[in-house]
């Protein structure tokens, strides 16, 4: 975009739509048109896959806009609308790309469709809303049944689907029919974009996995779906000698599926890959164009912040910014998380507060990384069962990034992962909040009022409910040390999580002479004025409780623990407080 129209720029949130953008007046747009020469030179199909809200829609309809004809009424093109598309992309980036544009804006028939809202939990309803969708599609392209190219048959065929088709037959070659009829009324190649190509499978599946549905052997739906739109993509993207390209977005390369087999002109993209990674989500270089045309680039402070909630992805190399993030802050300038409540995140909290995650989750939580094999092809049945498979979901759909990539065996990619920001660490942090109350088998507003009677100092009353809570948790320690290990870690963890937009916290770090586990420190509006100071240890042996919980006490006294604290002003006394655990027991020592 050029200076000029973004003079008194403001951000425009919940459009997807390209022509949207460009006609309104001082709206943001960050400027992807270099994308366009990606598709012209790349091959024939293209599968792109990235998180949700990630640009993949505005690239589509860019996409759409730029290639397609525009047309009257009766079928003829529109020379005044031709010239307005050329002018509008002349302003933009793809400008230095003349010859591109001479070549190929307004030149070709297109077909665009969005498979983002099929979604049902049976067959006949996803069936439906395709039929409808397919309807209107071929409505957008009415002044084909009109057409003086098109034979009386073909012009019968067409209006079967103006009226509405129902059977899978009929669908399966819902688009392809019309890539022909659109190639013989122009007697031009097509381009066809397919958005949220994944859409129907993943969440259907996600609403069975989500609620424990899915057994071996019960998805037949999901079977009958995936023919479905196998059917679809295989008629619309093989062998059609009326093809020009072809895009297709989604969030995941759905396994098993057999969607793209046959197409030996594919061209795929995920986040592990370096193609058209600065085209979708924002750049560094991006960014900061964003905060100085909004002139909030003055502020170190707020721009170091606004890097520490929604920066962190590593893409081919490049560090992205979450995009539908960064507009909404420019939008409220509020600091908080945009993008995590933009869907349902059911799947993968449920998945998240499995026993078998949470050595792994805490270990992310505290800003650690874990080794994991990356497999583009997803396979949705394995997630509850593997690690691995809950690492490639939470991969693709956002919720890591990779720190370190390498290439792997059979396609796969040899990575180490972490949580990218401060935004999706929420996710984890409410997973593991969920996990330790399910434990504790109580509710989470007895929960905070159990962690309060610790911040007020009722240390007698807070032991003694730590220790029935102990004691309906103990199924899950009495197995072995590294359970029980897992299990105080995440209650610590939970303790740090549960008062953490109230405390300045400190754990494991430096101070006076020694290390300290964990010290709250309340903020200036924080009701109780008390400073804790904990150290925990663990026992193998009940009848030494006592003993290593004063132990515990003697190491904040002996090696100064209490340093820390001097240096805040709004404390009215510190609890010094050593925690002893041994499977369900638990003994405190503690001073004020």
């Amino acid at each position: 975009m050029t200076e000029k129209r973004n003079k008194n720029p403001f951000s425009e949130i919940g459009s997807s739509h390209f022509e949207e953008f460009v006609n309104t007046k001082g709206a943001i747009f960050v400027d992807k048109t270099l994308f366009i020469e990606d598709v012209v030179n790349g091959q024939k199909v293209l599968l792109i896959t990235r998180p949700r809200r990630w640009g993949k829609t505005l690239n589509m309809t860019m996409l759409e806009y730029f290639f397609s004809i525009p047309v009257k009424k009766d079928g003829f093109i529109d020379v005044e609308k031709h010239q307005k598309k050329i002018d509008i992309f002349s302003q933009m980036n793809i400008s230095t790309l003349s010859e591109t544009i001479k070549e190929y804006c307004g030149r070709y028939p297109t077909i665009f469709v969005s498979f983002k809202d099929i979604k049902a939990n049976n067959y006949e309803d996803i069936k439906n809303k395709l039929a409808r969708l397919v309807q209107d599609l071929y409505i957008r392209h009415i002044y084909l049944q009109n057409s003086p190219k098109l034979s009386d048959a073909e012009k019968y065929i067409f209006q079967k689907y103006l009226y509405k088709v129902t059977e899978q037959e009929d669908l399966e070659q819902s688009l392809r029919f019309l890539n022909d009829v659109l190639y013989k009324h122009f007697s031009q190649k097509v381009v066809i974009l397919i958005d949220e190509y994944d859409t129907p499978m993943n969440d259907w599946y996600a609403q069975q996995l989500a609620s424990n549905l899915v057994e071996d052997g019960s998805d037949n739906l999901l079977k009958q779906v995936l023919s479905l739109f196998s059917g679809i993509l295989g008629a619309a993207l093989k062998d059609n000698d009326y093809l020009e390209k072809a895009v297709v977005t989604g969030i995941l390369r759905i396994a098993k599926a057999s969607l793209f087999s046959g197409l030996n002109n594919l061209g795929e993209a995920s986040i592990l890959d370096k193609q058209h990674a600065k085209h979708f989500g924002f750049t560094e270089e991006e960014v900061n164009k964003l905060l100085h045309d909004c002139k909030m680039d003055c502020n170190e402070e707020a721009i170091q912040n606004l890097k520490l909630w929604y920066n962190g992805y590593n893409v081919g190399g490049l560090t992205i910014y979450n995009p539908w993030s960064i507009m909404n802050y420019l939008h409220s300038r509020e600091l908080k998380a945009h993008w995590v409540r933009t869907a349902s995140t059911t799947l993968i909290e449920n998945a998240l507060i499995l026993d078998k995650f949470q050595e792994e989750v805490q270990k992310l939580i505290k800003g650690g990384t874990i080794e994991a094999i990356a497999d583009p092809e997803m396979v949705f049945t394995d997630i509850k069962s593997s690690p691995n498979a809950l690492y490639n979901l939470l991969l693709f759909s956002g919720y890591l990034t990779t720190e370190i990539v390498e290439n792997g065996r059979a396609g796969t990619y040899e990575c180490t992962v972490r949580v990218p920001n401060k935004e999706v660490s929420e996710v984890f942090e409410a997973s593991m909040m969920h996990w330790l109350v399910n434990k504790f088998d109580i509710e989470t507003t007895e929960y905070n009022a159990f962690i309060n009677e610790l911040l007020e100092a009722k240390i007698n009353s807070f032991m003694e409910k730590l220790r029935n809570y102990l004691e309906r948790s103990s199924s899950f320690f009495s197995t072995g040390p590294k359970n029980a290990e897992v299990f105080y870690n995440g209650f610590m963890q939970g303790l740090i999580v549960s008062v953490s937009n109230r405390y300045w916290i400190e754990t494991e770090k430096e101070s006076g002479g020694g290390r300290l586990d964990l010290l709250l420190i309340p903020k200036t509006n924080t009701k109780y004025r008390n400073a804790l100071i904990i150290e925990y240890k663990v026992t193998n042996k009940e009848d030494e409780l006592e003993n290593v919980a004063q132990k515990a006490l003697e190491q904040i006294k002996s090696r100064n623990y209490e340093s820390k604290v001097s240096n805040y002003e709004n404390i009215e006394r510190t609890i010094k407080l050593g925690l002893a655990f041994c499977g369900k027991d638990v003994k405190a020592a503690y001073e004020y």
